[in-house]
């Protein structure tokens, strides 16, 4: 969402022919449902309020009883007394009466206020880049067909592609205590955060996710940390102050193969509302209801194997060799609310024991580790304007080559000019400390940074200023 650009004169008036909307887990289909705005659970959306964070940790279901809050008109698969007779019978659902569907679009404008960076050189040397206008269109789905269970799913069309980005069916408060056992099936992000994924006033998502192989020149499927997968996840809340998650996902692979991807997460909450949305907590200011004092801390792991290309590495042929990485993460991150005020903290320290484009004693890929942090902090100064700064660290440490690491500074304000309309600016400030050696490039985590070597420097540079206009109906 944050990486395209517009200069200060003219930033304003391109904004206003933009198509751009961000993706989002909670959409409009959800405000008809409920016959309510999009603010009841967004900021300046994709962001969540607390509400809104209860909502989908809940499976996209109301705390309380789901169908006591639909407004929309529903059609019933069968009667309750179904129930009753179960097995005997089908169980009993309902379906919408007007299909919950959402649509949108994404669109990115670049332009490069020093000529001279390397973001500009990248460019063609061009201050402005209209190549990616109109870059993706968006179908989105989702409802719930009892008080239990939720269908969504996310449909992506781009210039010759198509692609069913996320699917899932979502199976809550399977048994035991209310929200304490909830069951996901199907393709979308593992849960790795106590918040949703697009937790992020200035970026697409709060992670700051990128295939380490790729950086070292690998391509096909390499594996990145936070991406769309075919998975199955177990998750809850507990006494409305703790929350897990575990599941398994297909991973990155070249050719189809055995899963071995398994995660896991482990999250607390002090203060503020209850994590599942339940009883009298949160905000009493009607019209803040986003404030807060609380503190959430969790963790996370991660195990993964995939497969992956690099030109490096060939047989006998020619042709190029499947190589796999086996992938070791673990992560902490917290908010921090007080009030308007929020500070989000996040670092992964991520091992690749194959991933680099020079070979080890045993013929494969080298070892690499990555350290990555990244911070954001931002201030909701009215209920449609939140002021924001959010910053990024990489540091790559391949085996017997040389540690470098790279930093993004991106501040910016994001504004809601209706409740489906935001426009977000910011400013994307870069330096790195060396190149990745061995083969690597920082375009693999989405730089245009080119330092000569490992062992040179680019100082800060002014990359772009960003004006991004998006919209979901």
């Amino acid at each position: 969402m944050t990486r395209r650009t517009l200069r200060a004169a003219a930033a304003l008036v391109a904004a206003s022919v933009l198509a751009v909307a961000p993706r989002a887990l909670a959409i409009p289909a959800f405000a008809r449902k409920y016959g309510t705005s999009c603010v009841t659970c967004h900021t300046v959306y994709p962001r969540l309020t607390p509400f809104g964070e209860a909502f989908r940790r809940n499976g996209y279901l109301f705390p309380g009883v789901d169908s006591d809050f639909i407004k929309q008109e529903t059609v019933p698969l069968g009667q309750d007394a179904a129930k009753k007779a179960f097995p005997n019978a089908v169980w009993p659902a309902w379906v919408p009466s007007i299909p919950g569907l959402a649509i949108g679009a994404n669109g990115t404008v670049v332009t490069h206020p020093t000529k001279g960076s390397d973001a500009a050189r990248a460019d063609s040397n061009g201050q402005f880049q209209l190549d990616n206008l109109v870059a993706e269109g968006h179908l989105w789905g989702g409802w719930s067909i009892d008080d239990s269970t939720t269908l969504w799913f996310e449909f992506t069309v781009a210039p010759g592609t198509a692609d069913l980005e996320r699917a899932q069916i979502l199976f809550n408060s399977l048994f035991g205590p209310k929200h304490a056992f909830n069951l996901v099936v199907g393709r979308g992000i593992p849960t790795l955060s106590s918040f949703g994924p697009h937790s992020s006033y200035l970026s697409d998502t709060q992670f700051v996710s990128f295939a380490v192989s790729d950086v070292y020149g690998g391509t096909g499927a390499s594996w990145q940390l936070v991406d769309n997968f075919s998975m199955v996840e177990l998750n809850g809340v507990l006494a409305g102050r703790l929350e897990y998650g575990v599941g398994m996902n297909a991973g990155s692979h070249l050719t189809p193969r055995g899963t071995e991807n398994v995660y896991g997460h482990l999250g607390v909450k002090l203060g503020g509302m209850r994590l599942d949305g339940e009883g009298s907590t949160g905000s009493t200011d009607t019209a803040a209801p986003w404030a807060e004092t609380a503190l959430t801390v969790h963790g996370f792991a991660s195990h993964a194997n995939s497969q992956f290309n690099n030109a490096a590495f060939v047989d006998a042929a020619g042709a190029p060799r499947s190589l796999q990485d086996v992938s070791n993460t673990f992560g902490v991150g917290a908010r921090a609310q007080y009030g308007s005020l929020e500070l989000n903290a996040e670092a992964y320290w991520d091992k690749h024991d194959h991933a680099t484009a020079v070979a080890g004693a045993d013929g494969r890929p080298g070892e690499v580790k990555a350290t990555v942090v990244w911070g954001e902090l931002s201030y909701i100064l009215y209920p449609w304007l939140v002021p924001a700064v959010r910053v990024e660290h990489v540091v790559l440490d391949p085996t017997g080559g040389v540690s470098t690491n790279y930093t993004r500074l991106l501040p910016g304000a994001a504004l809601l000019i209706r409740p489906n309309v935001k426009l977000v600016l910011v400013a994307t400030f870069e330096t790195a400390s060396g190149a990745p050696d061995q083969g690597g490039s920082w375009a693999g985590v989405g730089s245009a940074l080119v330092p000569p070597d490992p062992n040179t420097s680019e100082s800060l540079q002014f990359a772009s200023l960003n004006a991004v206009l998006g919209f979901v109906f």
